[in-house]
């Protein structure tokens, strides 16, 4: 009899421990890391002041959320910089272990850093998701670096927080 006992707890513990981060990860808080690799990019000089570039990238990466969960990311960006520094814009879909998707709007800014580093910071909107993330809102912001050179496909990561509602 106490076997059974036995069995049924440690059941009910293993489904709380791998649904109540699904839960956290539809309504509520978040937060994580997001850390991602240039694969392309287009840059055009514009010409009217020394230093000024406009251009797109596209990104890929992981995002660490902090409930443990890894997702793959990835980022189209547009971004018009006069010496390293300026405004960005990009689109991102994030795709979860189980194929569920979620779709952010950010913008920002970017500023070189002494060490060679930029510094990002800037705010994001969950546009929508898929599966599980059907029907989501949520806004926050974000910070980070890029390391390297772009031209060379530099390395960024992004701390995110917000929050996230299902509606």
């Amino acid at each position: 009899m106490m076997r059974r006992y036995a069995v049924f707890f440690v059941m009910l513990l293993s489904m709380t421990v791998v649904l109540v981060p699904m839960t956290q990860a539809a309504d509520g808080d978040i937060s994580g890391r997001i850390v991602c690799h240039t694969e392309k990019l287009e840059m055009i000089e514009v010409g009217d002041l020394p230093g000024h570039i406009m251009g797109v990238l596209k990104q890929s990466g992981l995002y660490f959320a902090s409930t443990g969960e890894i997702a793959t990311t990835q980022f189209t960006t547009i971004f018009n910089y006069i010496n390293g520094a300026g405004t960005l814009t990009a689109q991102q879909v994030t795709t979860f272990q189980d194929g569920s998707k979620w779709f952010i709007n950010s913008a920002g800014t970017a500023k070189p850093a002494k060490d060679g580093k930029t510094i990002f910071e800037g705010t994001w909107e969950l546009s929508g998701g898929t599966a599980r993330f059907e029907g989501v809102k949520g806004k926050g912001a974000f910070k980070g670096e890029r390391i390297g050179d772009l031209k060379t496909g530099a390395d960024s990561y992004f701390d995110v927080t917000g929050t996230m509602t299902k509606k």
